[in-house]
């Protein structure tokens, strides 16, 4: 969450800024909710890597950079996320993660079209329509 924090007070297109303070918002609403759901079972939430973003504007890397880290860690995330589902022992947490990794795979398809539109991310390869080759 700090690192996007810092990606979206330095990034230079507003709307990639944007993506990255709805990114923001997303990552603080899956930390609360699986907080709430540690605490109200009496477990203790494992705290995160201490650290803040830091109060420069200048950016360390480009937009493209930047957005292209996001994507790696929607996927990364979105990963994480059935895996741990397959090893929970829980209901209640696959039933939440499943939530998550939808909401992570729409933000991480905004981030795509972003990166689409500005030139940064090429389609990716295609198979041959073979109805059209024949």
């Amino acid at each position: 969450m700090q690192m996007i924090t810092g990606f979206a007070q330095c990034a230079q297109e507003k709307e990639v800024r944007k993506y990255f303070s709805e990114g923001v918002e997303l990552a603080k609403g899956i930390i609360s909710e699986f907080t709430d759901m540690l605490l109200e079972d009496g477990i203790q939430p494992p705290l995160g890597p201490g650290g803040n973003a830091t109060r420069s504007t200048a950016a360390p890397f480009s937009d493209k950079l930047m957005m292209y880290c996001i994507s790696l860690f929607c996927s990364f995330s979105i990963g994480k996320n059935a895996i741990g589902t397959a090893f929970s022992l829980r209901n209640d947490i696959p039933a939440k993660a499943a939530i998550f990794t939808k909401d992570i795979f729409e933000y991480a398809h905004r981030g795509a079209k972003i990166m689409i539109q500005n030139g940064w991310m090429e389609e990716p390869p295609q198979m041959e329509e073979r109805r059209n080759l024949i």
